[in-house]
């Protein structure tokens, strides 16, 4: 960070008078407000190697330790080097002291945290999180967007993070999961959190496993969205309830100001078209549920105690709803006292939740026993044969044209098809692989900004016009390039793994007579020259800085 900039405000952070002085590391203590907590403990050794050659080129920010003894600090900027330093077994490490409030501290952590390119986005939100939290009259996501050069939408978002449920955390910590997954995630309540994690990473059983497994990838952000829509969203114009009732249940109020409904909180859903959507589903059924008990309490007062019917088939239930009845459990009598089995029932589920009705259990009835269960009418009943029969039209159609399609493809494949199996594989491969196989191809990466902050590569499209353009033979080779992209990747938890023999990268090589040993070698020794060449850019400038006294002369 560079130790002259000055936050924005009402209340400026001070600028710098005191020159660069070695500290003592043992007087320096870390500070507990500093947002970042994720530090890459491979670069972090490699910093330290750096700083054994070259010392420290970028002193650290130090303030006086509040409440401290004499002569100590409080680290405000530049853990890394600090804690690299220790790694080196340096005795002191060069800073500058400045007197700096608790807010205007974190601040500058929060600052200079934001424009380091490797900070987690959980730490940056961390940072916005303790702002807020210190001097919310001051800081609110506003007021923070306009100091870091974010957008309020960026913030905000980042600030959504810190919703994620632990296990999620984990995995967005451990590169399981990127920002955009973890967004989608956070925006949902914690037990949909859990549902989501698990659709991520549906091969395995619970987050457990999936921690467990350094390779585990996640489906694409396209298919958890999806997911989301599908079986977490929910359509407030079908609500049983008056979304504007705020008596229905008096702890979650009116639906029309709630921020868990996609329309009131355009900041956290700026994608969402419909903005009467629910994204709490305990809520929404919780005044399901409220609205139920006002319809069956006249007659609870009366006497009777209305069975509860679900419009879902009982198969859905996997035997938790014991007292609840389900379709093909009873028959719908058309009035009380139709048999003298009819019972009063209420629908607790669907549009027309609340509804009071009677129905018959009774297997053997003599009014119901020659009514089907579902008691569909004519009309009905015409209507489904007129469904099924298009239904049946539609299969075997298509399977009729997959036939003939079959036996009308030539022994080498056209263009038009060797384009779209190509272009089918590569969408099947996953967003990590596209990412390396773009690389591979040195294809021109051109990213758009997502509402949230996030920015993302539309590989697909991409891919289809490098396709579009490649010689047939190319496809090919496309093709078998895309069956090895995933022995490519490489863990880097263990610095000493070799490519397994029996992978395919490595039986393809053989197979083609490519010397994997001699490549090895031969990698080894370019990376060392390179390692070589940095070292020594790196010590020259040292000998064009103009000497430090002159530096003060200047400051005064």
């Amino acid at each position: 960070m560079n130790a002259t900039m000055v936050a924005s405000g009402t209340k400026s952070v001070p600028p710098v008078v005191s020159s660069i002085q070695d500290i003592p590391l043992a007087k320096i203590r870390e500070s507990k407000t500093n947002p970042r907590r994720f530090f890459d403990e491979v670069k972090l050794a490699e910093l330290a190697d750096n700083i054994r050659q070259h010392g420290v080129l970028q002193p650290i920010l130090l303030r006086p330790l509040p409440e401290g003894e004499a002569g100590t600090y409080e680290l405000v900027a530049g853990t890394r080097r600090f804690r690299a330093s220790k790694l080196a077994k340096r005795e002191s490490i060069p800073a500058t002291v400045r007197e700096l409030t608790d807010a205007q501290a974190l601040e500058l952590q929060v600052i200079e945290n934001v424009q380091r390119v490797d900070v987690h986005p959980l730490d940056e939100a961390q940072g916005y999180a303790a702002l807020i939290e210190l001097q919310p009259d001051t800081y609110a996501v506003e007021s923070i967007a306009s100091r870091v050069g974010r957008s309020p939408a960026y913030v905000n978002g980042r600030l959504r993070l810190i919703q994620l449920i632990p296990e999620a955390k984990q995995a967005f910590y451990e590169d399981k999961l990127t920002v955009a997954h973890a967004f989608e995630i956070a925006r949902l309540q914690p037990n949909d959190q859990r549902r989501a994690l698990q659709e991520c990473f549906p091969q395995y059983r619970n987050a457990a496993a999936i921690l467990k497994d350094k390779k585990a990838e996640a489906t694409t952000v396209r298919e958890l969205r999806a997911w989301i829509e599908r079986e977490i969203h929910l359509d407030l114009t079908n609500a049983p309830f008056d979304p504007q009732d705020e008596t229905l249940l008096p702890r979650a109020g009116a639906c029309a100001r709630c921020p868990k409904r996609t329309g009131s909180n355009p900041l956290l859903f700026p994608e969402v078209r419909q903005k009467s959507t629910c994204t709490d589903r305990e809520c929404y059924r919780a005044k399901v549920e409220a609205l139920v008990q006002i319809q069956v309490k006249p007659l609870e007062e009366k006497g009777e105690k209305p069975l509860r019917v679900s419009q879902g088939p009982a198969w859905q239930t996997n035997g938790h709803a014991k007292d609840v009845l389900f379709e093909g459990q009873y028959r719908k009598a058309r009035a009380k006292g139709e048999c003298p089995n009819t019972k009063a029932a209420v629908l607790i589920d669907g549009k027309s939740a609340g509804s009071i009705f009677y129905v018959c259990q009774t297997e053997k009835c003599d009014v119901h026993n020659r009514v089907t269960r579902y008691q569909p009418t004519p009309q009905e009943q015409a209507q489904r044969k007129k469904e099924a029969l298009a239904e049946r039209v539609e299969k075997l159609s298509r399977v009729r044209v997959l036939e003939a399609i079959s036996k009308k493809l030539p022994e080498a494949l056209s263009r038009p098809d060797l384009e779209m199996v190509a272009l089918d594989y590569f969408r099947r491969l996953g967003h990590d692989n596209h990412r390396r196989l773009s690389k591979l191809y040195a294809w021109e990466e051109k990213k758009s900004k997502t509402s949230w902050g996030a920015q993302t590569v539309d590989y697909e499209k991409i891919a289809a016009t490098a396709v579009q353009n490649m010689k047939i033979a190319d496809i090919y080779r496309f093709l078998v390039v895309c069956a090895l992209v995933s022995d490519l990747y490489c863990p880097g938890y263990n610095p000493k793994q070799t490519l397994e023999r029996d992978s395919k990268l490595a039986r393809t090589a053989a197979r083609y007579k490519v010397d994997t040993s001699q490549m090895v070698a031969g990698v080894r020794t370019e990376l060392s020259k390179l390692n070589k060449a940095s070292k020594q850019r790196a010590i020259a400038p040292r000998t064009t800085q103009p000497p430090r006294a002159s530096n003060r002369k200047r400051s005064k």
